[in-house]
């Protein structure tokens, strides 16, 4: 009986490692970029490309573990993943090559991205309607706590005789998750609908995602969403460091509460989730969320306070914990015949759109806040839009 309670719990458990996998293959090590550049014999911003290749590989695999999970099942795909993470892990931790240091973050990056593409497909195999979104939230906790603790492990490993050692905990980090996979997770439900994995297949899986109108507004108003996080953590510096003088260890600590707050509100979605609609929670949210973006603009044209400015930032910032789980787990159930591509298609748009929104932000770099507010803002109103205005078909009846 213990056993059979426990199993729930370390399920979540292994789901949140995987989930938290490419964010802290990244936070972990960014403070490290300094003794790493030392290390390899190369300037410090060619450190950046092992940050762009891991995240194009990101991006790249789920494109194709997502069909690939729809027809060999969940678990297969994924110990293959893990397997080359640890192997990739270790070998960074042992090359003196930057070269090869490259190669092994872009397949890292491949590897890693099946955790991401079927944690999302389990917990939509596994669970449906409101508890989908209260587990989603789960992991959004458990993933928030990745920036705050992960830069801080970077910090204290930091140096030329222990740098090595992030690449060491990374693989144990994948390690447990390998041993979370075979032991307690379940196989999931593949999609049906995919027969087999060839071209016609994904092409026929990836169209029936884009045909889907609601996987279509939903899977828009998460990428957005996530865009407008990506345009504060891509602005904030300047904007923070520049404008308002504030020091790096202030910066800092102001991005881990930025963190905590995500985390205080995925903890309050979980509590909403009993008594209301996902779409509701989520609606709510934007809306907030437009409010306090344009108190960030009123801020600013008025020469108001930091404090005011940080304030309606965490508060924009925090609706991120209802908004990002809730509206994964509306898109995921438009489509369960073919989950694991609508998995890995949310994810390489996300990436997309963050991409394009960032690039956006630095072409209308003038000096000021606003591109940085009027950027998050307008996110928002198209996530809102998109919510608000979508077209009803049979597949919003699946989280009633």
């Amino acid at each position: 009986m213990q056993k059979r309670n426990l199993q729930p719990l370390l399920i979540t458990l292994t789901l949140g490692i995987l989930t938290a996998i490419g964010s802290i293959s990244i936070d972990m090590y960014l403070p490290a970029f300094s003794v790493m550049s030392s290390y390899f014999k190369v300037p410090i911003v060619r450190m950046e490309t092992t940050v762009t290749l891991f995240l194009f590989g990101m991006s790249f695999g789920q494109l194709f573990i997502g069909p690939l999970s729809d027809v060999w099942g969940r678990k297969l795909p994924l110990k293959l993943g893990l397997s080359i993470y640890i192997l990739c892990s270790v070998a960074c931790m042992l090359t003196s090559s930057f070269t090869l240091l490259l190669a092994l973050r872009f397949i890292q990056g491949l590897a890693g991205s099946a955790c991401q593409v079927i944690s999302r497909a389990l917990v939509n195999d596994l669970y449906k309607g409101n508890r989908a979104a209260h587990v989603f939230t789960l992991l959004q906790i458990l993933m928030g706590v990745s920036p705050i603790l992960a830069p801080m492990v970077g910090g204290m490993l930091s140096d030329q005789s222990t740098w090595k050692y992030l690449f060491l905990i990374m693989a144990i980090l994948s390690g447990m998750g390998l041993l979370g996979c075979l032991t307690v997770l379940p196989d999931g439900k593949p999609g049906t609908a995919v027969k087999k994995l060839n071209f016609k297949g994904i092409r026929n899986a990836y169209s029936q995602c884009i045909k889907s109108p609601s996987f279509v507004n939903y899977a828009l108003v998460r990428a957005v969403s996530n865009s407008a996080a990506f345009a504060m953590i891509t602005g904030s510096p300047f904007v923070f460091t520049q404008l308002y003088a504030v020091s790096q260890k202030q910066f800092g600590f102001i991005f881990s509460m930025l963190a905590v707050g995500i985390i205080f509100t995925g903890i309050i979605n979980t509590r909403l989730l009993k008594h209301f609609e996902v779409k509701v929670i989520t609606k709510y949210a934007l809306i907030f969320q437009l409010i306090t973006g344009a108190g960030m603009i009123l801020v600013i044209y008025f020469n108001g306070p930091f404090y005011l400015l940080l304030t309606f930032a965490f508060l924009f910032l925090s609706m991120l914990g209802p908004i990002l789980p809730n509206t994964t787990a509306l898109y995921l159930a438009t489509l369960p015949a073919f989950s694991g591509s609508a998995s890995a298609l949310i994810g390489s748009l996300s990436y997309l759109s963050a991409f394009l929104i960032t690039s956006v932000l630095s072409l209308l770099h003038n000096n000021t806040a606003y591109p940085m507010v009027f950027t998050m803002w307008t996110c928002t109103i198209v996530a809102l839009s998109c919510l608000l205005f979508r077209r009803r078909n049979h597949d919003d009846q699946v989280m009633k």
